[in-house]
Parts: structure tokens; sequence; C-alpha cells
């Protein structure tokens, strides 16, 4: 592009000087020194921009210079626009520094040409053109100026996405190893009641037939556990285990300690006692089922229940609310979950924090979705609805409701 814009200008140069209508006595200098020099001065918008400074200077040497030696006819056209086009190029394209002396060198060009010239020999006509010359650089400057913020603007912007980016797989990775520990404790429960009601079923099948009706529901209840136990290492797989806890367990068998299953993890038949210290900050909880409420195997009610839960430290932390309602909806085959409050609804920035992370996280682990906003008529409000297992609604195992 830059090379033909120099061969027009070249073009329309020599045209300017070889045809030009007015008479030729009038003609300062030789047509051909004219020519010549309006070729090297045009020559210089070919490297205008790979090499502004350098161009400028070569311009002027080759335009303005000759000046103070011989006398020379080159025309606005041809002499001062091209001129002014360099002076802008190099205040654009070059380093503060060097556009500062880029203005320099064009001005000293623009005094030799008005000295040598008896026509532009003027306070007067220096400074219209001085005018001519240093608006366009002034222009450049201030053009470059503002694309160089634009471009720390979003190298800042660029570089805070991929922070935040970078904090947000670090607490979903965080969320993960907390929710295989979660499930690595439920497996380690089941597979010990797994073990005892086989145990217990062992004994009653020794006893002879008298037991064998009590041995039969305990291996029915064995075989549920298993079942369970299974869909849970299945969900175990697929998230991080800390390493931690792994080593813990390593360094205990190996110095002979029993290893014993941590407690069950909490559920929805614990909702009382998670809204109850809820309740003494002055937060109005109510909670709410509807629907035909089902017996949940025992890492989705543990899910359940800490969607709620950290719904409702969200709230606590975030929205400054006065009441919330917790709504849990057993539908024909998933179970929906809606915590709404009062507070103040939180910017956009606010929306992929840490809690809602691990919501999301844990609703997928059970192929569940997520979604948080703005309430209709103000307030929070988080939503999440999760399949509901398919032996849970063949069954339709009735269970108390969590009613808070």
């Amino acid at each position: 592009m830059d090379v033909a814009i120099a061969a027009v200008f070249v073009l329309a140069g020599q045209v300017t000087t070889w045809w030009r209508l007015d008479d030729a006595a009038a003609f300062a200098g030789p047509r051909p020194l004219n020519a010549v020099v309006s070729l090297l001065l045009m020559s210089a918008l070919a490297w205008r921009r790979r090499a502004p400074l350098v161009a400028l200077c070569w311009a002027v040497a080759v335009y303005c210079l000759p000046h103070l030696v011989v006398p020379l006819d080159t025309t606005f056209l041809t002499g001062f626009i091209p001129l002014i086009i360099l002076t802008a190029s190099a205040g654009y394209a070059a380093s503060r520094p060097r556009a500062i002396v880029a203005a320099a060198v064009a001005m000293v060009g623009l005094v030799a040409v008005t000295v040598s010239s008896d026509i532009l020999r003027s306070w007067d006509a220096l400074a219209f053109n001085s005018m001519f010359l240093l608006v366009p650089w002034i222009g450049a400057r201030a053009l470059k100026g503002r694309e160089d913020r634009a471009g720390g603007f979003a190298t800042e912007l660029e570089t805070e996405r991929a922070s935040k980016d970078v904090a947000l797989r670090a607490a979903a990775a965080a969320e993960r190893s907390h929710i295989a520990r979660e499930l690595h404790d439920i497996v380690a429960h089941n597979v010990s009641m797994m073990v005892i009601q086989i145990g217990a079923a062992r004994m009653q099948l020794q006893i002879g037939l008298a037991g064998a009706e009590g041995a039969g529901a305990s291996l029915l209840d064995a075989e549920e556990a298993g079942r369970q136990t299974l869909d849970d290492l299945r969900r175990l797989l697929g998230v991080l285990r800390a390493d931690e806890a792994a080593d813990a367990a390593d360094a205990a068998e190996a110095a002979g300690a029993p290893i014993s299953p941590e407690p069950p993890q909490p559920g929805l038949a614990q909702l009382k006692a998670l809204v109850a210290p809820i309740r003494a900050t002055g937060l109005q909880v109510e909670v709410d089922v509807a629907g035909d409420p089902v017996a949940l195997p025992t890492a989705l009610d543990l899910t359940v229940y800490r969607i709620v839960q950290e719904a409702l430290t969200n709230t606590l932390k975030h929205s400054g609310a006065t009441s919330a309602d917790v709504r849990l909806t057993y539908k024909s085959s998933t179970l929906l979950i809606d915590v709404v409050d009062d507070g103040t609804p939180r910017p956009a920035g606010d929306r992929t924090g840490h809690g809602l992370v691990g919501i999301g996280e844990r609703a997928a682990l059970f192929g569940g979705t997520v979604t948080a906003g703005a309430a209709e008529g103000g307030g929070w409000r988080v939503q999440a609805e999760l399949p509901l297992p398919a032996r849970a609604v063949r069954h339709g195992l009735a269970k108390a409701s969590p009613t808070a």
C-alpha cells in the first residue's frame, strides 16, 4: 500500500513538473533538476512507516536543503504535501522522543525553504505553513496515545480475565476435591454397612430356617446399598481426591491403626440443624416442600443439602437480605431446589463467585443444572434442578419432609 501511494505521488510530481502550463521563464531552476528532486522526495513515502524518521530526514535533505544552494520550483502538491504526510507519519509511528526529533527536523526544513524563497520569506508565511505542518503531527501523536492507552486497557483486561479464570479453575478443582472426600466417606460408610448386613445375614442363615426371612431382608438392604455404592464410586472416579487424605490413610494402615469410616455426611434430614444458626444471625429462613418426597441416595441427599447450605451462605455474605425462602419441589423425575432472598442483586462480576462454582460442580456431578440471577420483584435467586434416580422414582419411597 505504501509503495502504491508513493508511486501515485511520483507520477503526479513528474506530470506537474514537465507539463506545467505557466510560462517557462517563471519556472525557477531547470526542469530536470526539479524532476529529480520531486522523484527523490516522493520515493520517501514508500518507507514512511517502516522507518518514519529516516524517511523524513531524507525528504528534508533532498527537498528543503537544496533550496539554500540552487533555485527550485517544486509546487505545493509535489513538495509541501509529502512533507506534511511524512511528518505526521513520524508522529504516529515513531516513539515519542523520535517523533519530537522528526517535528524538529521538519521545522528546520520549512525554515530553510522559507528563508531561501523570496515569495515565502515572511513571518506570516512561516507561521501559516508551520500550522499546516504541525497540526497533523499533533493529531497523529494524539491518535497514537489513544491507541496505546486502549491497548494497555485491553492487556489489563485480558490479564484480569486470565487471573479470574485461573482462580475459578482453582476453586472448581478445590470443590471437586472436597466433593471427592465427601463421596469417599459415603462409600466407606456404605461398604461398612454392607459388611455388617451381610455378616448379620450369615449369622441368621446359620441359625436355620427360622432366621432365613430376616437374612433375606438383610441381603436386600445390602444389595440396595451396593447399588448406591457403585453409583457413588463412578462419581468418585470423576472428581479429584485430595492427596493428603490418601497419604493419611496409607500412613495409618502402615502403622497398624484401625481405619474406621467417617460418620455419615449430612442430608435433608439435617436442614433444621442447618437453618437454626442462620436464623440466629437475623436472617428469617422458611423451608417448604412440595410434591411427593422420595428417599434419596446418600450422595444425592448430601448434594441437595450442600446446595441449600451454599446458597444460604451466599445470601448471608453478599446480599444483605433479611429473609430467604427455600423450596424443594419433587417432580416426577426431578428435584427442583429454589432459594430466593430479598437482598440486593449482585452485579454481573459477582455472579461467578466460588460459592456458585461449588453449587455448579455438585449439580453437574448428578447431571443437573444451576441458574442464578436477580429474582422477579427484587432479591437474588439460586435455582438447581437435579434428576432423581430411577430406583427412587420407581419405588417412590416415602420420606419425612425436611421441614424447618
